[in-house]
């Protein structure tokens, strides 16, 4: 719901060829549901043709959509229409029977227990900027939300969202409005943070290590009131081939990139790569190409992206950013910021917007 507060402010696009987009990609019908809860008008439908996303594409149930251009036109639209909260309007809409396969199975699960099992399982199929992570603590289940997409200002958006639709699907199959659950956020409470008791069924909480929807152990044996076993058995069938397919496929610049902002200060070479996927480092290399890029654009990638951000929002020392960068001199590290961003660090920082 629109609410009155400071516009949204959009992350600088990169101007170089080593500011590469994340890979990651949604489906159509993702697609198309953003574009319908952000009001489908002739300047919804504008923005996103701006942005490279046609209407023919969100109309092809078989296609894909890019993740970056997708958060750019969702980011501008924020601001345009006013929609601050545009994740919790997004979220809410998203429905379980929307995510394919993974939400055949979900609904046709005998327990909530088995739905959160196969949502985790098999979430790649569907989804591959966010992993799901299940874990126990005393009497509690803990699904974390764990973002991989590489965009930290579009962090509220996308974990509301994912939040919610966990949420959705959950009191779906179980008949039940979640009142026991408990939603912890990684980031302050926003501005329309009184918005989020309309959208989310338990407790809230904001400032958190991370995202994560907390529940009591004793939901998971309670049976789904949409339990199909035969139906179960055909998605998970579905699930298995297309999780084949994804492994088949997995030497993708996602996958790459998801291994090198894992450990930004100890980046894993070609050859960690190789062991990794199995490979040979030229098959990686081939890879690569095939994607238009190389090993030194993807490092150079992450390392632009993350030096950027911290120079912009942190008050940290650029000695200390080369370090945690991975390099042993300052001096290299200038050169190589001068490289991606044509001026120094101090010179960045002091002309970056507040």
């Amino acid at each position: 719901m629109p609410v009155n507060t400071p516009p949204v402010s959009k992350p600088e696009s990169p101007a170089d060829p080593t500011a590469l987009s994340s890979g990651h990609m949604v489906s159509s019908a993702y697609a198309n549901l953003v574009f319908n809860t952000l009001g489908r008008s002739d300047e919804v439908l504008a923005c996103f043709t701006r942005h490279g996303i046609s209407k023919e594409q969100l109309d092809d149930p078989s296609e894909k959509v890019a993740f970056d251009p997708l958060s750019d036109a969702i980011f501008e639209l924020m601001e345009t229409l006013d929609m601050p909260g545009a994740g919790l309007s997004i979220g809410r809409q998203i429905h379980i029977s929307s995510h394919g396969a993974m939400g055949v199975a979900v609904i046709s699960s005998q327990t909530v227990g088995q739905a959160i099992h196969d949502a985790a399982k098999y979430y790649h199929t569907a989804i591959t900027f966010c992993d799901l992570e299940v874990y126990y603590d005393q009497d509690n289940v803990i699904v974390e939300i764990v973002e991989t997409h590489g965009h930290p200002n579009f962090q509220a958006v996308v974990v509301e969202a994912m939040m919610l639709t966990m949420q959705n699907a959950l009191e779906f199959v179980s008949g039940q409005t979640l009142t026991c659950s408990k939603v912890v956020f990684g980031f302050p409470p926003p501005e329309y943070a009184d918005d989020y008791s309309s959208f989310f069924s338990g407790e809230i909480c904001f400032n958190g290590d991370k995202h994560m929807m907390i529940l009591p152990k004793s939901i998971l044996d309670k049976r789904c009131i949409t339990a199909d076993e035969h139906i179960h058995k055909l998605a998970e069938d579905q699930l298995q081939q297309k999780m084949q397919e994804l492994r088949s496929n997995n030497l993708t610049m996602s996958h790459v990139l998801d291994l090198m902002r894992r450990q930004p200060a100890n980046m894993p070479s070609l050859e960690d790569l190789s062991k990794v996927f199995n490979v040979s480092s030229r098959t990686i290399i081939r890879y690569l190409q095939a994607e238009d890029t190389t090993y030194r654009k993807l490092r150079d990638s992450v390392h632009k992206q993350l030096a950027t951000d911290a120079l912009r929002n942190t008050d940290h020392s650029i000695d200390a950013i080369a370090l945690d960068l991975g390099y042993q001199d300052t001096t290299s590290f200038r050169r190589a910021f001068k490289r991606w961003c044509s001026c120094s660090p101090s010179e960045y920082r002091n002309k970056a917007p507040e």
